[in-house]
């Protein structure tokens, strides 16, 4: 017998499961199939910003985030040497110096920290919030091949065990990494600079808690004859990794080898080290050109593959599945006409691609880019306005006639198309924490008619009543703004359009007006 679910996700890593979990959130089942047996043992992606944890935030994981994050906590600073025990912290200039101070202003606009979470301590995290929620997650399960016509999506699923059998789904997201079998089964192309370097990452364990005592680092760049990169603190006491660039006849080394390479970057000629893992991977920009391919999205690496600068892809991948989520959830309930998704693609390959080419402005290597950070060598940018004063140029939403918001500094003031600000309502309460399930519409303190209004048509509303916010979001007392489940302004009460109409041009069911 054909299973029968809303939405398949090939792919159970930070996008595939971040993805159900918003699913989960709108009130759509979801299964998720991943060809390994567990989540990734690779700490990959570790520093996840603001916008991904406030996501995590909306998702009640607030908490476990934070203790997954919790080793790492102090590990913030950057050091450079010719071995980890010769490091010292470098001398920054005034221009990394200054954009560090930028750095510590974004605190006061979210509700939720940056965080250093090793991937592979996270998606745990999320698979065990899946799983306990209801999700259907199913490791050690291969997406083999999959149809699609007018009315859904076929899949064959193969177990590890050789068992086959078929799932029936209404769309299906692709997540399943650079390498994608999913975008390589539709057809779809990639566009970018492509490859820009070969990388070799040696995970070990190795205690050294002694030696970075009074240096707890985050990233350290290494300048040695031996082999020069970065290391990256893992845990901050016995797991590290060091990434370097990959060489001919790497493959050939034994263990005693790869020890006494570690020894040697390291700098401690007698220690006691185990390689863990040695992995093999490609620094590249490559962004799919299609993000929607009939009742097949693309999401995370699968959509974009970018090097690694402060995870950047792993962080673009949220705010994917964070777009698609609801999404999918308003098609499948019948509020929104299935061209809604087809803004997927309108709004995050923009961002995919942006992402991906700034990511790519700095040397595929590892140790360049930790260079790059404490030098002015590097692309030098407003944080705020990058991180949360981005704004769409289509997509859904209803524009309210004022000029894009500045890109450089933050002053997004509530445009439809750009992330909600944020202010503290309470001693706990975000107005991004009052995004979803579903549109919501957030209304000044005297007003009237938009709540009346979203009563009628069975929006949720809440009333805010902070001066301080209401001028952020240029909201009069009797103004009013729809919020989307992924903290986007869908409507500005400035537009000359009903609450009613606004909501027909965000889900598609009312053709827009002629410009």
């Amino acid at each position: 017998m054909t299973t029968r679910i809303p939405v398949l996700i090939c792919g159970g890593g930070i996008a595939g499961l971040t993805a159900a979990l918003l699913l989960h959130r709108e009130g759509v089942q979801s299964m998720v199939v991943e060809r390994h047996p567990t989540t990734s043992p690779q700490p990959k992606a570790r520093r996840f910003n603001s916008r991904s944890t406030e996501v995590f935030r909306l998702l009640g994981l607030e908490q476990e985030v934070a203790k997954a994050s919790a080793p790492l906590a102090a590990f913030t600073g950057m050091l450079t040497g010719p071995t980890l025990a010769e490091a010292t912290w470098p001398e920054i200039s005034e221009g990394a110096r200054a954009h560090a101070a930028q750095h510590e202003k974004l605190r006061e606009l979210s509700p939720a920290p940056s965080v250093l979470c090793p991937q592979d301590a996270l998606e745990p995290v999320l698979r065990h919030a899946a799983e306990e929620r209801g999700v259907l997650v199913r490791f050690s399960t291969e997406l083999v091949s999959f149809t699609q016509d007018s009315t859904g999506v076929i899949a064959t699923l193969r177990q590890t065990t050789g068992d086959s059998y078929e799932v029936t789904a209404d769309y299906l997201i692709g997540a399943d990494g650079a390498r994608s079998p999913v975008r390589t089964a539709l057809g779809v192309l990639r566009s970018g600079h492509g490859h820009l370097a070969d990388n070799l990452d040696l995970c070990f364990r190795a205690d050294l808690t002694e030696l970075v005592r009074d240096k707890p680092f985050n990233l350290c760049q290494i300048t040695n004859p031996v082999a020069s990169g970065a290391f990256v603190s893992v845990n901050g006491t016995d797991r590290w990794l060091f990434s370097t660039s990959d060489f001919a006849g790497s493959d050939t080394l034994d263990a005693v080898a790869w020890r006494e390479l570690l020894r040697t970057v390291v700098g401690v000629p007698d220690l006691e080290v185990e390689l863990l893992s040695r992995m093999h991977w490609e620094s590249a920009m490559h962004v799919a050109d299609r993000y929607r391919a009939g009742r097949v999205l693309l999401a995370g690496d699968a959509a974009h593959v970018m090097p690694p600068l402060a995870a950047a892809g792993a962080n673009t991948a949220v705010g994917d599945v964070a777009n698609l989520a609801w999404k999918l959830a308003a098609v499948l309930g019948g509020t929104a006409d299935p061209a809604l998704l087809d803004t997927y693609h309108a709004e995050r390959y923009p961002v995919g691609y942006a992402t991906a080419e700034f990511s790519s402005m700095i040397s595929g290597h590892l140790g360049t880019m930790v260079a790059s950070v404490t030098s002015d060598d590097g692309p030098r940018f407003d944080p705020s306005t990058t991180l949360f004063g981005l704004q769409y140029d289509e997509g859904a939403f209803v524009p309210d006639g004022r000029e894009p918001a500045p890109v450089d500094h933050y002053a997004p003031a509530g445009r439809p198309g750009t992330r909600i600000p944020h202010a503290w309502l309470g001693p706990t309460t975000s107005p991004l924490d009052l995004a979803g399930p579903g549109l919501v519409l957030l209304a000044g303190p005297a007003c009237t008619e938009w709540t009346a209004q979203a009563e009628r048509l069975g929006i949720k509303h809440r009333t805010i009543a902070d001066p301080h916010w209401l001028s952020e979001t240029g909201l009069p007392a009797d103004g009013a703004l729809l919020l989307r489940p992924d903290a986007i302004v869908a409507w500005h009460s400035r537009a000359d359009v009903s609450l009613a109409e606004a909501m027909g041009r965000v889900l598609c069911t009312t053709a827009p007006a002629p410009v």
